[in-house]
């Protein structure tokens, strides 16, 4: 084998021998030559500057286009997740308390409805027992019963009970105006 002199390595001496093997087998280029090997590749536009001390990453403008609409879309769908499941439990509590409203409004007409069938039974039972029942009591049941047969009417239109008590207080009313009209005719001197 021969080195880079043209001697061969058995022509050595073990001393020169000794010495080669102790040099480097690399140098190091040193400081200065890495930083005219970057001025040279920047100037040449191969590498970009670096800003404040950091590394310069550039995104590709369609690669941030697509983050960004990606981002708008995930937002929009959240939002429109959010509305829907808050439409949705927004609409079971309205039907749960609407719900609960039925049942208070029928417990509360059976109740008042009891209420009024007792004091009927009041007033029956002092008719039972030889005494009259007031005149204002009467009036008071009968306009009871009328206002409970209209409001039953709007309610429920076709219920054949409530327009049988309306028609028969219709004809009530024409056959009491009928006999008030005979009573104005009536001159007295």
């Amino acid at each position: 084998m021969s080195t880079h002199d043209g001697m061969e390595e058995d022509e050595m001496t073990p001393e020169l021998r000794r010495a080669l093997n102790a040099l480097p087998r690399e140098r190091d280029p040193g400081r200065l030559l890495e930083e005219r090997t970057v001025r040279a590749l920047r100037e040449r536009g191969l590498i970009e500057r670096p800003v404040a001390g950091g590394r310069v990453r550039r995104i590709p403008m369609a690669w941030l286009g697509g983050a960004v609409a990606a981002g708008i879309a995930l937002f929009a769908s959240g939002v429109a997740m959010g509305q829907w499941m808050g439409t949705r439990a927004t609409a079971q509590v309205v039907q749960a308390v609407q719900a609960q409203n039925d049942r208070q409004a029928a417990l509360l007409v059976q109740q008042t409805g009891s209420a009024y069938v007792d004091a009927l039974e009041q007033m029956a039972a002092l008719s039972d027992s030889g005494k009259a029942a007031p005149k204002e009591g009467r009036e008071v049941a009968t306009k009871i019963l009328r206002a409970a047969a209209d409001e039953l009417v709007r309610i429920a239109p076709d219920d054949p009970i409530a327009g049988a008590v309306l028609a028969g207080f219709q004809r009530a009313d024409s056959a009491q105006a009928a006999g008030a009209g005979q009573k104005q005719r009536v001159v007295w001197f």
